[in-house]
């Protein structure tokens, strides 16, 4: 889904980001949760342009970023900006392992239903991201230091939404309505 820009200060940021092919950082905002986090984006492709400046525009994060420093209004600039150290360590780019696979496969089959999916491309962040993690668990699972627990981490939550979904499913086949 397209995003609208409309302020001036992030349609300097958008022609920047389209002319010279820069990344740029989200900050992951939570109200309980102050982690200096960022997801570093680029943009892919303005999908349209009115007459009064703004845009939509589709942008795609490739990465995971901690924020070093940040000022509100980034030098020469009209739009915020700061300091961003990428995260070397980082689950995008981990593979599940066996367990996790299976497990997910098992939750997918409760959503989806019997269709065997090809999950051989599957990276931990895309079955992090099927899950629909809270905030919380999403910091705590990119803080999880190496793949092992990352994985670990991932089958405790598919293990618990699993069972979820088969009490639930247990009580709508022997619920009888009066």
């Amino acid at each position: 889904m397209p995003l609208h820009i409309f302020e001036e200060r992030y349609r300097q940021l958008f022609l920047e980001a389209e002319g010279d092919n820069i990344s740029f950082g989200l900050p992951f905002e939570d109200a309980d949760l102050k982690c200096g986090y960022v997801s570093v984006c680029r943009l892919v492709e303005v999908t349209k342009r009115y007459a009064t400046g703004e845009s939509d525009v589709v942008i795609e994060a490739h990465s995971i970023g901690k924020l070093k420093s940040f000022q509100s209004v980034y030098p020469s600039k009209q739009y915020p900006g700061g300091v961003i150290e990428v995260e070397q360590n980082s689950y995008l780019s981990a593979r599940p392992n066996a367990e996790v696979l299976t497990a997910f496969e098992k939750y997918l089959s409760f959503l989806e239903g019997s269709e065997k999916l090809d999950l051989s491309g599957y990276l931990l962040v895309d079955v992090a991201a099927s899950l629909k993690l809270s905030n919380t668990d999403k910091i705590k699972l990119i803080h999880t230091s190496n793949a092992e627990k990352q994985n670990a981490f991932l089958l405790r939550n598919l293990r618990y939404i699993n069972l979820l979904l088969e009490q639930e499913r247990g009580i709508e086949n022997g619920f009888i309505l009066n």
